[in-house]
């Protein structure tokens, strides 16, 4: 069974109470975020913090603060980035859950990703099992 931490221990390697960030619908956010009120402040950066809902300490706790129960959401409206609103109504649908679990992809102390080489060093150098490069899957065997 994976444990609660599997991303930190697969690639992050970051203090465990570094907590990762959320990426959810706009269609869901009132959900999981206390006063979020998008026609005052919309939150598609990751930058602003909220408390959590009742249903968002339930649904988000990988993402959530572990000290004070806030989430830095990313609120992904489908006309900034319809692919992956696409992506994130399908794990909705089979999941319930209108959020994914939303970090940089490096590893610690390494630069963000910016092309398909690092991805594979990226991926060759940590615990992870599958990557996911334009329209393939890569596994480790």
């Amino acid at each position: 069974m994976e444990s609660f931490y599997t991303v930190n221990d697969y690639i992050k390697s970051r203090d465990f109470w570094m907590p990762f960030a959320p990426s959810m619908l706009d269609s869901t956010a009132h959900k999981y975020l206390v006063d979020y009120r998008p026609e005052s402040t919309k939150a598609p950066h990751m930058i602003t913090a909220y408390k959590a809902t009742p249903l968002g300490l339930q649904h988000l706790r990988a993402a959530l603060h572990q000290g004070d129960h806030t989430l830095r959401p990313q609120v992904v409206e489908v006309s900034d980035a319809p692919s992956y609103y696409r992506l994130i109504s399908l794990f909705e649908k089979k999941t319930g859950v209108g959020a994914v679990l939303n970090t940089s992809f490096n590893m610690h102390g390494y630069p963000l990703v910016a092309n398909p080489e690092q991805a594979l060093m990226t991926f060759e150098n940590s615990e992870l099992k599958f990557l996911s490069l334009e329209s393939y899957i890569i596994s480790k065997k």
